[in-house]
């Protein structure tokens, strides 16, 4: 071999071997990142998870101690089903939204088009799924528990019970991904109606009064082991099926994400709110447009009755959260029950502002117009106002026999209480987005404008604000002062440009 061979073959060995090494210390230093990385997070998750425990733990024992009513007591043995089956709703109606079986639009037009067994990249995506989700009700399910004044074991069982039964939930709604009736609408459906009657036995004195088992019973682990066997038989047929999902039915809820991850990066729940409600008017097609009408500001007003009668669930759902505060009032919340009126009339009346809402994002709209911007503005709240005032209206004797307070006075605290909701339900609608052109601040994440993180507390802030003075002082007084900072907000967000 000649000698500038012989030099050029070396010189490639020591270059292979130079590889070898870097990949050989690349491996070493990743894996051992990887379980630094580990450590920490174990470390943190039992750390955190025992304060948490122990905080539960002392909760239940102060409730314990303070409960004697005998409307507490039901209330407390009611809690962990209410929340077990308020817990379903929400992880049930997430995996209908969802798919619950999705893959990004760039991911599902090349993966459909292929002549291969598509169920291969998907089934790694429903494990994924049913594992967190069962999880994530598994662990509310056990904080309910250990409030309620539950044992160790009985808690477990408890836990295990709910992630069965969101793991059943999850599977039944991968069989009907591809048809327009899932089971797992009629499933969370029983579960919703089940929570909403148990809230109305609690309110009208009707509550079966439930133990807080020691130990789990026996139908328990029986149930429990029907649901996990359900859940695995489910779960095999919806594995087999996911190599015949089409194309729209795992793209419908990719092209959710992408929408739902930029707005919550940017912790902007209004956002998050109209992305859910973009794609729930693109899944329904269309709707019969209506002619005639008023004119000018009014037909803000016809618009919003429209939208009313298009969708009459929120009306139903505004009506059965009257029962909340009554269910708050008998479990003996007393002044809180102030602030569960304000609450629920703030989340079940958002729905509502939908008008108020376009004016706010596009502006243009707001100038066609003929009348000035807080008019306009004013006009969408007419709906809104009226709906509310209803409702804190139909939570007066419940402020009254909470408070114990005239009946004057509790009428006055109930309407401020429903307008304290109002306010922060137009603060969380026309609120900013995160401006960049602000001076930024260092964070963990990176920089960010210095409006970034008050945005999740949007709303809840006039929440808390406006009810504040009925807390200190359950008085003519206090609800006039509420009043009184409910409509300054009201004034200064309708005519804010």
């Amino acid at each position: 071999m000649p000698p500038d061979a012989r030099s050029a073959a070396r010189e490639v060995r020591e270059l292979r071997g130079e590889i070898r090494h870097w990949r050989r210390s690349r491996a070493n230093a990743s894996l051992g990142q990887a379980i630094s990385d580990a450590y920490i997070g174990v470390l943190a998750f039992v750390m955190l998870g025992s304060m948490l425990v122990n905080t539960l733990i002392g909760v239940a024992g102060l409730s314990e101690e303070h409960c004697t009513s005998q409307g507490c007591r039901d209330a407390r043995g009611l809690l962990p089903w209410v929340v077990a089956g308020a817990t379903l709703v929400v992880l049930w109606a997430l995996a209908r939204t969802f798919g619950p079986v999705y893959a990004a639009p760039s991911v599902a037009y090349w993966l459909m088009e292929t002549p291969l067994d598509r169920g291969v990249l998907l089934r790694g995506r429903l494990r994924l799924l049913v594992a967190a989700f069962a999880l994530a009700a598994a662990a509310v399910a056990a904080g309910a528990a250990l409030l309620a004044g539950f044992g160790a074991g009985s808690t477990v069982a408890f836990a295990l019970l709910v992630a069965g039964a969101a793991a059943s939930g999850i599977a039944l709604a991968v069989l009907g991904q591809s048809s327009t009736r899932n089971p797992v609408l009629v499933l969370a459906g029983l579960a919703l109606a089940g929570t909403w009657g148990s809230l109305l036995a609690l309110t009208l004195h009707r509550a079966p009064e439930l133990e807080r088992p020691q130990s789990a019973p026996a139908w328990w682990w029986l149930l429990g082991g029907v649901l996990t066997a359900l859940a695995v038989v489910a779960g095999l047929a919806a594995r087999r099926l996911t190599r015949r999902l089409r194309r729209r039915d795992i793209v419908r809820g990719g092209t959710l994400v992408p929408g739902l991850g930029g707005a919550l990066a940017n912790l902007d729940l209004a956002l998050t709110y109209d992305v859910l409600l973009a794609y729930r008017w693109r899944s329904r097609g269309s709707a019969r447009s209506r002619r005639g009408g008023p004119s000018g500001a009014a037909a803000l007003i016809w618009t919003d009755l429209i939208r009313i009668a298009r969708s009459p669930v929120w009306l139903v759902l505004l009506a059965a959260a009257v029962v909340v505060p009554y269910a708050a009032q008998t479990a003996g919340a007393e002044r809180v029950v102030v602030i569960v009126v304000a609450g629920c009339g703030f989340l079940a009346g958002l729905p509502f502002l939908s008008a108020l809402r376009v004016l706010t994002r596009t502006a243009g709209v707001a100038r066609q117009f003929p009348t000035s911007l807080g008019a306009t503005r004013g006009a969408a709240l007419a709906v809104p106002a009226i709906l509310l005032g209803c409702f804190g209206l139909a939570c007066v004797p419940a402020v009254h026999r909470a408070v114990d307070v005239p009946w004057s006075t509790a009428l006055l605290l109930a309407l401020a209480a429903a307008a304290g909701g109002l306010a922060s339900g137009v603060r969380w609608v026309t609120g900013r987005p995160p401006d960049y052109g602000r001076p930024l601040i260092t964070s963990p994440a990176g920089a960010v404008p210095t409006n970034l993180y008050g945005s999740a507390l949007r709303g809840f802030d006039i929440l808390l604000l406006t009810t504040a003075p009925m807390l200190l002082a359950p008085s003519d007084g206090g609800a006039a002062g509420s009043l009184v900072i409910s409509a300054i907000v009201l004034a200064y967000l309708a005519n804010r440009k």
